[in-house]
């Protein structure tokens, strides 16, 4: 074995740059504004995420358990009531160029596949 195992280092190194991270958010002069909007949006996504993974083990094994699906759930709902509370507040919404639009969507695209040829081969070989 090694003189210092690489689970510590991996927390030294994630401790330093929370603390970089950290020093670097301080040094803001001006307070963010909360944009709401992605409160909702991202209430959304964990709502749904919830709800999968809440009925996931039913699903796989017949039984019903409380699985970290409820936290999501609950997380989910926090925020899109958060975000739907100060629907007031939503920044108004910015258009991306069209270049940038075509960009993401190839991103995405690559994304998506590569993710299906990782099931696949876990499927194959797992």
């Amino acid at each position: 074995m090694n003189d210092i195992p690489w689970i510590l280092i991996a927390i030294f190194v994630a401790l330093l740059l929370g603390l970089v991270v950290f020093v670097a958010v301080r040094r803001r002069k001006q307070p963010r504004r909360v944009d709401y909007r992605n409160y909702f949006a991202m209430g959304v996504v964990w709502l749904a995420t919830g709800v999968v993974l809440s009925l996931l083990p039913w699903f796989l094994h017949g039984e019903v358990s409380l699985s970290i699906g409820s936290f999501f759930f609950v997380m989910g709902l926090a925020y899109t009531l958060t975000g739907l509370a100060n629907r007031d507040k939503w920044g108004k919404q910015t258009e991306l160029p069209p270049a940038t639009t075509r960009k993401l969507i190839i991103v995405a695209v690559l994304v998506g596949a590569l993710l299906v040829v990782g099931l696949e081969l876990f499927a194959l070989y797992g």
